[in-house]
């Protein structure tokens, strides 16, 4: 019989072995990391316009062409490309402003009700992975009051998104939430999570995602100036405001540049966008917005989160 005190060392000994090897395990595939840290998000509770599949929009969508006349419908299947064409929600008008969203919201209901999606893809840069997670809303009905009143920006179609940024090994370092023309970054450790998935907390109409609830100033750095001034100018604070309302749990649909089919189209996903300052009538405000892979976040995954300002 050996020793107590050779069994006791071979004991060790396999411990150390163990120990070693699970430090140098295989860090996460990358589709295992994107399903770990899906978001999980809070809307307020008098959001009417919750995140949705695109397959709705789709269905009830003109591809259009802007010729000598206006835009013009195209009989033809949705094109790879297509940077001077847009998408239009062939029911509903988005110049009627903010009384435009029960026509949304009604066209998205008869298409039954599909859980939430958030559209993920993952990358690698360098020593960094960088998890995007989109998520598309029908329409974007901005007010600076709640309730909404006359004064208003809105347009047709609304993709935002969540950044996790990791080490090479599949630890988070930072989150990223989209915010209007920008966003806002924060460390992990303050990131507000659910396990490991971070909760964003979705501003009522315009659907930026925010760290925390409450009444949110708006920043120069990541809101267009001119509308800020023009908020102001109207006596009103330019904000936006999160709740505790219906909490989402999207379903994670990974997508690449090409897959699905619809990823690879370059055009306007919704029609001209439109600003109301009270007394004047709706003025076009900009065009409806791109698809996630033809935004700088997609062609710059970490510098461009790296850039937004802290949160």
């Amino acid at each position: 019989m050996r020793s107590l005190a050779f069994l006791a060392a071979l004991g060790a000994l396999a411990g150390a072995l163990s120990t070693g090897a699970a430090s140098t395990a295989a860090p996460p595939s990358l589709a295992t990391l994107l399903a770990r840290h899906v978001p999980i998000l809070v809307l307020h509770p008098a959001e009417r316009v919750p995140p949705a599949p695109v397959d709705g929009f789709l269905a009830d969508a003109d591809l259009q062409r802007q010729g000598a006349s206006g835009w013009e419908k195209i009989d033809a299947p949705l094109p790879a490309g297509g940077s001077g064409l847009r998408l239009d929600q062939r029911l509903c008008r988005a110049v009627e402003g903010v009384a435009a969203t029960s026509c949304y919201v009604v066209a998205e209901a008869a298409h039954g009700a599909a859980r939430p999606v958030a559209y993920g893809v993952a990358f690698r840069a360098g020593r960094r992975i960088a998890l995007q997670y989109w998520l598309w809303y029908p329409f974007n009905a901005y007010s600076p009051t709640a309730p909404p009143g006359e004064l208003w920006q809105v347009h047709e179609g609304d993709w935002e998104s969540v950044s996790v940024i990791l080490d090479e090994r599949g630890t988070p370092l930072l989150a990223g939430y989209s915010q209007h023309s920008e966003g806002q970054r924060r460390e992990w450790a303050r990131v507000p999570k659910r396990g490991g998935r971070p909760r964003a907390f979705v501003a009522l109409g315009s659907h930026a995602n925010y760290f925390a609830r409450g009444v949110h100033r708006f920043d120069p750095r990541v809101v267009e100036p001119v509308l800020i001034s023009v908020i102001r100018q109207k006596g009103f604070e330019p904000a936006d405001r999160t709740g505790a309302g219906r909490v989402v749990k999207p379903r994670l649909v990974r997508v690449s540049a090409t897959s699905p089919s619809w990823m690879a189209f370059a055009g306007a996903w919704g029609e001209d966008a439109y600003i109301r300052v009270p007394p004047s009538d709706p003025a076009r405000y900009g065009s409806g917005p791109s698809g996630p892979a033809f935004h700088e976040q997609w062609r710059r995954p970490v510098a461009d989160v790296l850039g937004w300002p802290r949160g």
